[in-house]
Order: C-alpha cells, then structure tokens, then sequence
C-alpha cells in the first residue's frame, strides 16, 4: 500500500505542477467601514436595496451601517435584557448571528441567534448544572421606521440548551435554496466531553444530539424542517441536522 501511495505521489507531482494564479498580482488592503462598536462578531448587508449592513454586538444589540457608511447612534434592536449574564473579561455567550429574511424587502423578517438564560421548563438536572439555552428566533422591522426592529413580536423557531458557557457556535444565513442553516457547536468545555456530552462518541457524531452540527431550517413551514434535509425519516437522527460532526 506504501508502494502503491508514492507512485500515486510520484504521478500526480510529475503531471501536476505548480503554477501562479492569475490573480496573485490583486492586492489587499484594510479599509476601515465604522469604528465606535463594542465586541461586534457578525457584519451583514440588509437585503432591501438600501445600501445599509446590520452588525450585531455581542452584549445584544444590532446596530446599522448606513449607505454613506455612517454608524447610526440608536441601535436597531436590543435585546439585552433577553440575555444570560455575560462576563466583563472573557466570554463566548450573547447574541450570536443576524440573518436576513430573502423576502425581507417585503415581509420584514429576520432572525437571531443569542444565549439566554436556561428556560424555566428544563429537566432538573439542567437547571443544576447547564449554564444557558441558545435561542434562534424571527423578528421584524418597524412599520414606521426602517432603521428600528419591532421587539415586541419575536417568534421563538428553535431553542437548545446549553451545557457549558462555551463553543456555541449559532452564526446564522440564509442559503441560496432559500433554507435557514444555523451551526451549533459540540456544547463546551473541551475535547467534546464533560456534562451534557456524549461519553462514547462526542456530541459531534452523535445523530441524536443536536450540539456539533449545522442545522436547516424551513422558516416558512410550521414544522421548520424542510423535507429534503438528509435525515428525516430515520429513528436514529434528528431531522434538522444538515451536517454533523463540528466543534
């Protein structure tokens, strides 16, 4: 097998040499786009045609981007009092991603991922020792005001709870399939083990966990998942999950 891998080597650096890309010539360059921000994570453009980007905070806000690159002083929408506590010095919790409705520009919609408290209906033993649940919800913008989001009528889509503060992962985005992908990650701690870990596998490979995957969702449909997701129907898999085995 050694033998038969360094023909293969062999062949392949003999038939395929290296070569400049056509493009090694392109220069980059840091161009400053708003300053002022507070821990921001996630920079998105809003897809209405109005030139504006949302930016989420991690302490809970989202703040606007104009056209002329000008940040807006009052935030788009603040969620912080939705929020666990966050610490002052080193944290992976808060508001987590932004997604944009495809239709937004004419039903409004959009959607976030952040860490709120443990939900007061979790067993027992999560409420002793579970740090938090990772909420993605939809919201929309203000009737009155395009620059402000509409607070009062969020629509929890999925809630997952959290064993440890960390590796939450929920970056959120729509797909060109017009699907909600949403990542979470294997739960915290490290090295995928610990409390609310899988001992024998790691939460990542276990189909039956939804920590350590990438999730899809149908928002338009009641259920939210879509029928094509590759393991609906089977016994031993959750059906939103899209991709397995992440950190």
């Amino acid at each position: 097998m050694r033998a038969v891998l360094a023909a293969i080597a062999s062949v392949a650096a003999v038939t395929l040499p290296l070569s400049v890309p056509a493009d090694a010539q392109i220069k980059i360059k840091l161009e400053e786009v708003a300053k002022g921000l507070t821990h921001p994570l996630a920079m998105v453009t809003i897809p209405d045609g109005s030139g504006r980007r949302a930016v989420i905070e991690q302490h809970g806000l989202v703040r606007i981007i104009d056209a002329r690159g000008r940040l807006l002083p009052e935030p788009f929408l603040n969620i912080q009092s939705k929020l666990v506590h966050l610490e002052p010095f080193f944290e992976e919790q808060g508001l987590l991603g932004i997604a944009f409705h495809p239709d937004y520009r004419t039903n409004g919609k959009f959607y976030i991922a952040y860490s709120a408290p443990l939900r007061g209906d979790a067993p027992l033993d999560r409420k002793l020792w579970w740090a938090h649940t990772n909420v993605v919800s939809e919201m929309t913008v203000s009737k009155d005001n395009p620059n402000r989001a509409n607070p009062s009528n969020e629509k929890i889509i999925h809630m997952l709870d959290w064993p440890q503060f960390n590796h939450n992962g929920h970056w959120i985005a729509f797909g060109p399939d017009g699907k909600l992908y949403v990542s979470t990650g294997d739960g915290g701690y490290a090295n995928d083990w610990g409390i609310g870990h899988n001992v024998a596998t790691g939460n990542g490979q276990d189909l039956k966990s939804l920590h350590g995957k990438i999730l899809r969702f149908d928002v338009d449909k009641d259920d939210h998942v879509p029928a094509d997701n590759p393991f609906v129907g089977r016994n031993d898999a959750e059906p939103l999950i899209w991709a397995y085995g992440m950190r």
